[in-house]
């Protein structure tokens, strides 16, 4: 693994947020100042490809990068914009039962207020 590559990939594992493409490329170039923005997103691809991070892709917005890689959706906060994990273990059993086929991947994003703004609504 490349020096950059290693940078890329702590930094999405030193947070517990999902972060934006650019937003990894910030937090980067604070340790790596020379290091190119192309450089980060071909890498944060290779990644993907890999298996080390999942791309959570947000209609209308800019694609996040999760750590998490075991099965989970995501909660997408409309207030905030926040992005939470929502494990749902059952879900892949129900769909595969309802259509009587194996699931091969789920992507599933809910709206609904995330655990900060629900608790400042009470």
């Amino acid at each position: 693994m490349t020096r950059q590559r290693e940078e890329i990939f702590g930094t999405i594992m030193g947070q517990s947020r999902h972060m934006t493409a650019e937003e990894i490329y910030d937090a980067v170039r604070l340790r790596m100042p020379g290091i190119a923005r192309a450089t980060v997103y071909r890498n944060l691809g290779l990644m993907e490809r890999d298996g080390q991070v999942r791309r959570v892709r947000i209609a209308g917005a800019p694609d996040r990068f999760d750590r998490t890689l075991t099965p989970h959706e995501h909660i997408i906060c409309p207030r905030c914009g926040a992005l939470e994990d929502m494990p749902a273990p059952w879900l892949r059993g129900r769909l595969e039962q309802e259509l009587g086929r194996p699931v091969e991947e789920i992507e599933l994003n809910v709206r609904a207020l995330c655990s900060c703004c629900a608790r400042q609504t009470q």
